[in-house]
């Protein structure tokens, strides 16, 4: 199987690219012929998605279903999580093949493009050629690869719809999938739920129990129980990649040549970077009011952005409904308490988490006292790097009235200034002047003396006398012309 290009696609897409790395070299595309010369795959990565990737480049989402439910062709996309939640775009390709080879490729490609930093997380649907792929190219334990649990959420219907009570078992497997604390826990409750409905012994069930036995099999892969440790950004399933999919249909259509993905996809970066310069604005002009006391909340509001001062307010809020039941000393530094708070569950309905009534369950939290550190089992800020409700009741039980630095996470901050929102989304305009062009060159060496000179007032001092003197230089060129 080929690309599908029309006459002057590959040659005028290749063009493009070039183009558009003369004009910024940190721009890099990649691309590879088959055995006839043709057009066979070909990758690129924005300059603004390089500098992202060093500061959200630690869970990575990958989807290729794009283009090929469309319109037959393999649209790659790379989609990471910014400092305000928001989706952001980490590389696009378009591919001949969805085999591990061609995986293989684009992931070392794609990954060479990003300094060879391979990120903490990869998620991505259930195609083995893509598991085999990151195998390959990004080996556990640089990298743990996940698979969407919303893709497998999905197939429910398809597999299990005929069954009378499918229903009631649907509802049954979701508790235990979403709501099971280890894995140990998951693994008992989910034979319940076999045993419940007979769906391991009844003669119509069977195919049926042979798909739940495989995913069973695989939990590592998609249940939360056993991943609750692992840092997420909040992308637990690649509907991230579905709402980019929404996105990108804005600039991509079914008439679109291929040729033309390129500059629509620099398009497409365009309007993300204004979406994330206005929620940089809006920290910065906006402080959202305190719901509450708690040490946790005020230095939050402080330093992180709204999007993540909202879900640590969120954890704030429920606090109330967390109450000890007893505490053990464990040694000298440490100590046990066990907490009981409400099931918590999330409604597709409401599209909000929401407790069942009359439900609770336990958690264990270990606090240190010599260095002010709680650990909760609940892994909530190990998957999210937003503290539990649990760690807040614990600090407030102990007195602890400053937030350890443990518990700071310079990801969700809004005081700081990173590079790729310094970077523009620049793409080869045919239409530009040569005034421009000569500008676009001017900015793309002065954007990184401009942040080493932000660091200090020393540096700043540096940088400003540089100017000044160049203005005086141009002065003088005026004069002689």
């Amino acid at each position: 199987m080929r690309l599908r290009l029309r006459d002057g696609d590959a040659t005028a897409m290749i063009n493009y690219l070039d183009k558009v790395t003369q004009d910024n070299q940190k721009i890099s595309h990649l691309h590879r012929l088959d055995k006839t010369g043709k057009l066979q795959d070909v990758m690129w990565v924005d300059a603004r998605n390089r500098a992202a990737y060093q500061y959200f480049g630690d869970v990575v989402c990958f989807d290729s279903t794009y283009l090929t439910n469309k319109y037959e062709l393999p649209f790659s996309n790379f989609v990471g999580v910014n400092h305000h939640g928001q989706t952001i775009l980490l590389g696009c390709a378009l591919l001949s093949h969805e085999d591990a080879e061609t995986f293989v490729w684009l992931f070392r490609s794609w990954l060479s493009c990003m300094g060879g930093k391979a990120p903490a997380a990869m998620m991505t649907d259930q195609d083995a050629a893509m598991r085999k792929a990151i195998r390959i190219a990004m080996p556990m334990p640089q990298t743990r690869h996940r698979w969407c649990m919303w893709h497998i959420m999905q197939k429910f219907s398809r597999k299990l719809g005929s069954l009378t009570e499918y229903p009631q078992i649907k509802v049954a497997l979701q508790n235990v999938i979403y709501n099971s604390l280890t894995p140990e826990e998951f693994e008992e409750d989910w034979v319940v739920v076999i045993k419940t409905f007979e769906l391991d012994t009844k003669k119509e069930t069977k195919q049926c129990y042979k798909w739940l036995e495989g995913l069973y099999n695989q939990g590592e892969m998609w249940i939360p129980a056993y991943v609750k440790h692992i840092f997420r950004a909040g992308m637990q399933t690649t509907q991230r990649v579905e709402s980019i999919n929404s996105f990108l249909d804005r600039y991509l259509k079914k008439n679109t040549r291929l040729y033309q993905f390129a500059p629509r996809y620099c398009k497409a970066m365009e309007s993300r970077a204004k979406d994330e310069r206005a929620a940089d604005v809006n920290c910065s002009r906006f402080t959202r009011p305190l719901v509450g006391e708690f040490a946790v909340e005020r230095k939050f509001q402080k330093i992180y952005t709204d999007a993540k001062f909202v879900e640590v307010q969120l954890q704030c809020t429920r606090v109330c409904y967390v109450s000890p039941i007893c505490s053990k000393v464990l040694s000298d530094l440490e100590v046990e308490h066990t907490l009981s708070d409400k099931v918590w569950v999330w409604s597709k309905f409401l599209r909000k988490e929401i407790s069942l009534s009359g439900r609770k369950r336990t958690y264990v939290v270990v606090f240190n006292k010599q260095t002010l550190v709680a650990k909760c089992d609940c892994k909530h800020f190990e998957c999210y790097d937003i503290v539990c409700m649990h760690i807040i009741k614990v600090l407030d039980v102990e007195n602890v009235e400053t937030v350890p630095a443990a518990y700071i996470v310079d990801r969700w901050r809004k005081d700081i200034q990173r590079k790729h929102s310094l970077v523009k989304v620049s793409y080869h305009d045919p239409e530009k002047t040569e005034k421009v062009m000569r500008y676009d060159k001017i900015m793309n060496v002065v954007e990184p003396v401009a942040m080493r000179g932000s660091l200090t007032e020393q540096k700043l001092d540096i940088v400003i006398e540089m100017i000044q003197n160049i203005v005086l230089r141009l002065d003088e060129s005026n004069v002689l012309t």
